[in-house]
């Protein structure tokens, strides 16, 4: 099931999330469960796929970065378990800095957790702005060479992600 297609969208990054919400409302009302009792078996477990899909469908759709890799998976563009190659010198600032947080673990500094944060908020916002136009089109044509920078993105994005989870369980 595409859920762009469920919810009446153009394959898009830039969502409208009063326009979700109302569009969620709006299909979940249709397919409850509750409408469907009186019916066969078949249509009532219609129905309970359907909110599932919903649900699911409102929950990639509302978060930029489950709904760049729901569009990324339905283009083939990435897998399950992909082992994909970053760049040497991004790797390299990430290397620099697990560095400075395995060194952290041992002696906690407040001041230098909050610098670290800083520096990789920097890089995740540098690293957006090569994207940014692809999160501002009301629809998706792109070429293969723009697919490849999301795909690229994505990756990075997902490290810098792990890298701060890690720093918010040492605040």
């Amino acid at each position: 099931m595409d859920y762009f297609e469920l919810f009446g969208l153009p394959v898009s990054l830039k969502v409208n999330k009063v326009y979700n919400i109302k569009k969620y409302y709006a299909l979940s009302k249709e397919f409850h469960p509750d409408h469907f009792t009186l019916d066969n078996t078949g249509a009532q477990e219609k129905a309970l796929l359907m909110t599932s899909e919903i649900n699911k469908a409102k929950k990639i759709l509302d978060h930029a970065d489950q709904r760049l890799a729901y569009y990324l998976t339905q283009n083939n563009l990435i897998q399950t378990d992909e082992k994909y190659t970053l760049s040497p010198s991004f790797l390299g600032d990430m290397m620099d800095i697990n560095e400075q947080l395995m060194e952290l673990e041992f002696d906690q500094d407040a001041s230098k957790l909050a610098d670290i944060q800083s520096a990789v908020v920097e890089k995740e916002t540098l690293l957006f702005e090569e994207v940014k136009l692809f999160f501002e089109m009301e629809e998706l044509q792109i070429s293969d060479s723009d697919h490849l920078k999301l795909k690229d993105y994505y990756y990075k994005k997902k490290y810098l992600n792990r890298i701060l989870e890690r720093l918010n369980e040492m605040m």
